[in-house]
C-alpha cells in the first residue's frame, strides 16, 4: 500500500476546512505559557519592522478584497470580502523578508479570534521549487467570537507552489523567511479574524499530539486522529499513554485499508482501532514491562515482553520510548495494532434463540416478528410452539406469506400465528394423550397418530420435544392454518350452534387470549358473540334488549382490557339467561 502524504492531505481537504490539514490543533486554554517564545506581538515598532501586507487573489485576477488593521492595544485585525469569482478565492496576509530561526521550537501557537472559518499559517523558508518561494501551509480552526490559542506543529506543515503539493520538500524552521495568514475556503462572503500574538512552543509544553505531529512520522496517524474525532481527546489533561504507530507502520496494512477506515460510515471501527493503541495514565517502558500488559481505552488488553533484543506490544516492535509530553508519554511502534474481534453475541436459548439456531425457521421467525410476537415468545412462558419450517411455508400458495407480511393484515398473521402456539409446556406424550390442546388463537389442534407418524390436525410432527428455557418446540412440515371465525370446532356453522353453545365458544376462545395479554382481540371475540346474540330470536327479546345496551357501553370504553370485561358481563348474563 502506498500512502502518500498528499493522498492524506487531499482526505482532509475534502472536509470542511475544519479539518483542512489537521485542524487537529484543538483549542487550548487562553493562557501563555513562560516556554513559548513570541514571533509576534503586535506592537507599533515590530509591525514597522515585519512589514504586514495584504495580497489579494487580485494578482490572478481575482476580486476578493482583504484589510489589515492594528489596534492600539497591539491586535491584529483581518478582515473583508472573499470572492469566488473571476477563478479567485483567497484574500492573505505575509510580512516582508525575516531571518527567523525557530529551530529550537515544536511549532507555532496563535491566539485568535475568528468568525468559525478555518484559515491557514503559511511560512516561507529557503525551500525553493524551479527557482522559487516554496510556501509552506498548515491550516487551523476558528472559533465564532471566542478568543483561543491554537497550536500549529512544525511537523503539520506541507510544502506548495502555486496550488501544487510537494510532498517531499522539507519544512526547516531554522530558516524561516515569511511568515503569512491566509483564507481560502472557497466560501464568498465578509470574514474577519483577530489575533493577539503568535509566538513559538517548545516540546516540553507539547501534548501528545502536538509533540507526534511535530515529529514528522505520524501524518497518517494524525488524519486518522482527525476523521475519528479524538484528537481533541488526546490534546485533554490526561494523563494518556499513546503507542504511536509511524506512516511505515500504516503502509504495511493491506491495500487500500487505511482509506477506507478514514471513511465517515466507519469512524466506530477506526475509533476502536485508535482507542487500543491508547492507555490511561502515563506508563514509562520499565513500568509497562514489569507489569507484562497494560489495558487500553478501548477495553482490550496490550501484551508487553522482551524477545530477541526487542521490546514488544503485541507483535508491534517499540522504536523508541519514553518521550514526554505535557499529559503523558508516547512510545513510537512499528506496526499497527489491532484489536480482537469480538466474541460473537451469544444466542439466547428461548424459543427465538433456538429457532434461530436451527437456521430452517427464517420464515416464521420473520412472521413472529412482523406480527410483534417475539417478545412474547421470548419471554417468561413457558409455550409449546408446533414451528413450521421454511419448506413447510413454501408450500402455501404463491405470494400468500407476503400478503401476510403486510400491516394491513396484521391481525390475520397474528390469529395463524398463535394456531401455532399452545399455553405451558406439552411434549409429544401429552399432546397424544389429550388428543388435542387449545391453542393462544382459541381454536383446537387435534392430535393422532395416521399411518405411523404423529400428526397435528394435517401436518406431520417431524422433530418432537425440543427443550428450550421458555417452553418446548415440535417440528412440523405443513402450516396450520385456523378455521375462519364463523366455523365451528368441527367445521359445522355458527348459525346452528344453541346460544349458550356459542357463549362457551366465545369464553373459551377469548380467556387464553385475555391472559396473554392481547386484550383487544379478546374483546373483538366477545363483541362478535353478543351482536349475533342480540340479533338471535331464540334469545328473550328482553335479554336481546339489555345486550344492545351493553355492546354500545362497551363502544364508549377506550381501554381494552376494560372493554373486555364489560363484554364479558355481558356474556354471563346472557348465559345465565339461555341456559336457565
Amino acid at each position: 500500500m502506498t500512502l502518500t502524504m498528499k493522498s492524506v492531505f487531499h482526505f482532509l481537504s475534502s472536509r470542511p476546512m475544519a479539518a483542512a490539514f489537521l485542524a487537529s490543533m484543538a483549542m487550548i486554554p487562553a493562557k501563555a505559557r513562560a516556554a513559548d517564545k513570541p514571533v509576534s506581538e503586535f506592537t507599533a515598532e515590530e509591525n514597522q519592522k515585519l512589514g504586514w501586507k495584504v495580497v489579494d487573489d487580485g494578482v490572478m485576477g481575482g476580486l476578493s478584497k482583504g484589510n489589515l488593521a492594528f489596534s492600539e492595544d497591539g491586535i491584529l485585525r483581518f478582515s473583508g470580502e472573499l470572492s469566488l469569482e473571476n477563478n479567485g478565492g483567497f484574500s492573505s496576509l505575509r510580512t516582508g523578508d525575516l531571518a527567523l530561526d525557530l529551530a529550537g521550537s515544536e511549532g507555532l501557537v496563535i491566539r485568535v479570534k475568528g468568525d468559525g472559518r478555518t484559515y491557514q499559517m503559511r511560512v516561507g523558508t529557503d525551500a525553493r521549487y524551479r527557482g522559487m518561494e516554496v510556501s509552506f501551509m498548515a491550516g487551523f480552526a476558528t472559533k465564532k467570537g471566542e478568543w483561543t490559542e491554537v497550536r500549529v506543529p512544525f511537523g503539520s506543515f506541507v510544502g506548495s507552489w502555486r496550488g501544487t503539493m510537494l510532498k517531499d520538500e522539507v519544512f526547516n524552521p531554522a530558516k524561516i523567511s515569511r511568515l503569512g495568514l491566509l483564507l481560502g475556503d472557497k466560501k464568498a462572503g465578509p470574514f474577519a479574524m483577530e489575533v493577539d500574538w503568535i509566538r513559538a512552543y517548545s516540546a516540553n509544553s507539547a501534548n501528545v499530539v502536538d509533540q507526534a505531529l511535530a515529529d514528522g512520522r505520524f501524518k497518517t496517524l494524525a488524519a486518522a486522529l482527525t476523521a475519528a474525532d479524538l484528537v481533541g481527546v488526546l490534546q485533554g489533561d490526561g494523563p494518556f499513554t499513546v503507542f504511536a504507530p509511524t506512516d511505515e507502520a500504516f503502509a504495511k496494512l493491506p491495500e487500500g485499508t487505511v482509506e477506507n477506515l478514514l471513511k465517515p460510515e466507519n469512524k466506530a471501527q477506526l475509533q476502536a482501532i485508535l482507542k487500543f493503541h491508547v492507555v490511561p495514565g502515563a506508563v514509562k517502558l520499565a513500568k509497562a514491562l514489569e507489569a507484562g500488559e497494560a489495558a487500553t481505552v478501548e477495553g482490550g488488553k496490550l501484551a508487553i515482553s522482551f524477545s530477541d533484543g526487542k521490546v514488544l506490544v503485541g507483535k508491534s516492535a517499540i522504536l523508541n520510548a519514553d518521550i514526554g509530553c505535557a499529559n503523558g508519554v508516547i512510545h513510537v511502534i512499528d506496526a499497527v495494532l489491532l484489536p480482537p474481534a469480538p466474541a460473537k453475541e451469544a444466542v439466547a436459548n428461548d424459543l427465538i434463540g433456538v429457532a434461530k439456531r436451527a437456521g430452517n425457521f427464517k420464515t416464521l421467525l420473520a412472521a413472529v416478528e412482523a406480527a410483534a410476537l417475539a417478545p412474547v415468545l421470548a419471554g417468561e412462558g413457558p409455550f409449546t410452539i408446533l414451528a413450521p419450517t421454511d419448506e413447510a411455508f413454501a408450500k402455501l400458495p404463491e405470494g400468500t406469506v407476503g400478503t401476510l407480511l403486510k400491516p394491513e393484515n396484521l391481525a390475520q398473521l397474528q390469529a395463524i400465528l398463535k394456531y401455532h402456539v399452545f399455553a405451558g409446556k406439552v411434549t409429544a406424550g401429552d399432546a397424544l394423550n389429550a388428543k388435542s390442546g387449545t391453542t393462544l388463537n382459541g381454536s383446537k389442534v387435534a392430535f393422532a397418530i395416521k399411518d405411523g407418524v404423529l400428526r397435528a390436525n394435517d401436518a406431520t410432527i417431524r422433530t418432537t420435544d425440543i427443550q428450550c428455557d421458555n417452553g418446548i418446540i415440535h417440528v412440523i412440515d405443513a402450516v396450520l392454518l385456523p378455521l375462519a371465525p364463523e366455523a365451528g370446532a368441527k367445521g359445522e356453522k355458527t348459525a346452528s350452534m344453541e346460544p349458550a353453545e356459542r357463549i362457551e365458544a366465545a369464553i373459551s376462545r377469548g380467556v387464553p387470549i385475555f391472559n396473554h395479554g392481547d386484550h383487544a382481540q379478546c374483546a373483538d371475540i366477545y363483541k362478535t358473540c353478543l351482536e349475533i346474540l342480540a340479533n338471535d330470536e331464540k334469545v328473550d327479546s328482553e335479554v336481546r334488549k339489555t345486550l344492545g345496551k351493553v355492546l354500545e357501553r362497551a363502544k364508549g370504553i377506550e381501554d381494552a382490557r376494560d372493554r373486555a370485561w364489560q363484554l364479558r358481563k355481558g356474556l354471563d348474563y346472557a348465559y345465565h339467561a339461555v341456559a336457565g
